[in-house]
């Protein structure tokens, strides 16, 4: 346990001041400058948060969900934690904090070996393993004995929404079509259970696999003894997805729970004193959930590092290394146990993936947008970076082998490279970390000014475009992305931390910023509010 029994959220801790503004000094932000306590954009972010906090419902809020199936504490619960220690680093006031451990402690109450539920591998470990839409999901289809013959894969999007169909056509051969709503559908025919049969039904499926269906098959042996033609059992089949502790996930959990740690050490008055009690224990936990994924972690050259799936891991890229925004996710909770415990090999691991980033950060020569006039000048030299780490197999695709022992990947024999910039919802972790990462101190050089400057320059020169009289972000820091959503207008949030970098930052984050937030609340909302309250 890591809290107090739950009790309401702050609701007036942080409101602004009525009458003659206060003059006692603004708590000091660890680490860095002095920030004015009062401002727009901090009330902005005050009243957004205490807003969203308060009209979550669902499996959103006010508490925590029971279990991580269906990822939303891993991308909900999260975020709300992450508001949080936002709102109690900017005021120093203790309820917040006691908000965040009683979230805390609700998380920890969920993790697969506390739940007594094992992952795909059969581990009950101290994470939050998910299933549904964000792994694989595998049909297992019988032979007429009852017996399994055929185990069929979809991978996301959609994966769980899939059925199998198989038909028999004579001569012990059968069809199978993969159905769904929004997937594309699926097909062959002439399929055989025979593994010495030149349509044995795994290597068809092999060869007929279309990167938007992404099928794949393992033919089942047959059982000791069994004799003759095995055939299909007829029918449609139901998929069950498998279970997996995804390391973008524990990357977002444990890093609200390591801040708090850190906030304790470094400003005890901000936190509760039956809250410090028990921040030994929420240590150990993030220890635990972190070295959980020790297996998926690789070093690559010039010093960088990422996590990755190994080809085998029930999930859409097997094999593949994990999207920037999902690594750097680890990242931050890297930092803080850097900070926390001295381990030189957290440290270099948080500097490693840095690295990995800053490897991608393309600079180009100016984008059309906001400028330092706010009004479509040339905005300098601009940062580009991409969803997926230029190094990766996703960004350069692959191709067959010819053999599903010899690919990189048991569930994508092939994929087109994806070379998309990142975009600016997932750019809220990236933006974290860079500035996390930039003013912690002890940490491996990575980061200049210069290149802060440069991504500050992405939001005024890509990210932001006007429309009339307005201005709205568009959906990626590529600078001819398409739209951004009215959802990805509360994302500008972001931005702020980079605003002494960037000059114009405040000014259009404040115009861009939608108050309220787009309903229904998410997690990622609460977030956004105390990112404005936090810098602001």
């Amino acid at each position: 346990m890591c809290a107090t029994q739950p009790s309401a959220p702050p609701t007036t801790a942080a409101s602004p001041p009525r009458g003659r503004a206060r003059t006692r000094p603004a708590p000091r932000p660890w680490p860095g400058r002095v920030l004015p306590f009062r401002s727009r954009l901090h009330r902005t972010g005050v009243r957004s948060f205490h807003r969203v906090e308060s009209g979550l419902t669902g499996v959103s809020g006010p508490g925590v969900p029971g279990d991580n199936e269906a990822g939303v504490i891993g991308w909900g619960t999260s975020w709300r934690m992450q508001g949080y220690l936002l709102m109690a680093e900017r005021t120093g006031d203790p309820a917040y904090a006691r908000r965040l451990a009683e979230l805390v402690d609700g998380v920890l109450a969920a993790r697969d070996e506390v739940r007594g539920v094992a992952d795909h591998r059969g581990v009950s470990g101290p994470v939050w393993s998910t299933a549904g839409k964000f792994t694989a999901a595998t049909a297992r289809i019988e032979d007429t004995d009852g017996n399994p013959a055929l185990e069929v894969t979809v991978c996301p999007p959609r994966a769980v929404q899939a059925e199998v169909t198989v038909e028999p056509q004579g001569e012990g051969r059968f069809s199978l079509a993969v159905t769904g709503q929004g997937r594309a559908p699926f097909s062959v025919e002439g399929l055989a259970l025979d593994p010495h049969d030149e349509r044995r039904a795994d290597r068809v499926v092999y060869a007929a696999h279309d990167q938007r269906t992404a099928v794949t098959a393992r033919l089942v042996p047959a059982p000791d003894g069994a004799a003759g033609i095995r055939e299909v059992r007829p029918g449609t089949y139901p998929v069950e997805p498998a279970r997996v502790a995804l390391a973008a996930q524990t990357g977002m959990i444990t890093y609200p729970m390591a801040g708090l740690v850190r906030l304790a050490r470094e400003r005890p008055a901000a936190v509760p004193r039956e809250v410090h009690a028990r921040l030994e224990g929420c240590l150990d936990a993030v220890l635990r959930a972190v070295r959980a994924h020790e297996y998926q972690w690789t070093a690559v050259s010039g010093g960088r590092g990422c996590y990755r799936w190994l080809r085998e891991e029930p999930v859409s890229f097997a094999g593949a290394e994990l999207p920037t925004n999902e690594f750097l996710a680890v990242a931050r909770t890297l930092v803080h146990l850097a900070v926390l415990t001295g381990d030189e090999e957290h440290a270099e691991r948080a500097a490693a993936m840095a690295r990995a980033l800053r490897g991608d950060l393309r600079r180009v020569g100016g984008g059309r947008g906001a400028g330092e006039t706010g009004g479509g000048g040339l905005a300098g030299d601009v940062a580009v970076w991409p969803y997926w780490p230029g190094f990766g197999r996703v960004y350069n695709g692959w191709s067959p082998t010819g053999s599903p022992e010899g690919d990189g990947s048991l569930y994508r024999p092939l994929y087109a490279p994806v070379t998309v910039p990142e975009d600016v919802t997932h750019a809220l972790i990236d933006l974290d970390f860079l500035h996390l990462y930039h003013r912690t101190p002890g940490l491996p050089p990575v980061f200049t000014r210069d290149d802060l400057r440069a991504v500050a320059a992405t939001f005024t020169g890509h990210v932001v475009e006007r429309h009339g009289r307005a201005w709205r972000m568009r959906h990626d820091v590529g600078g001819a992305g398409r739209p951004g959503t009215d959802r990805q207008q509360a994302h500008v949030a972001a931005w702020i931390p980079l605003r002494e970098h960037n000059p114009r930052l405040p000014v259009l984050v404040s115009a861009i910023h939608p108050s309220p937030p787009p309903a229904p609340y998410q997690g990622v909302d609460s977030y956004c509010g105390a990112l404005l309250a936090r810098w602001s």
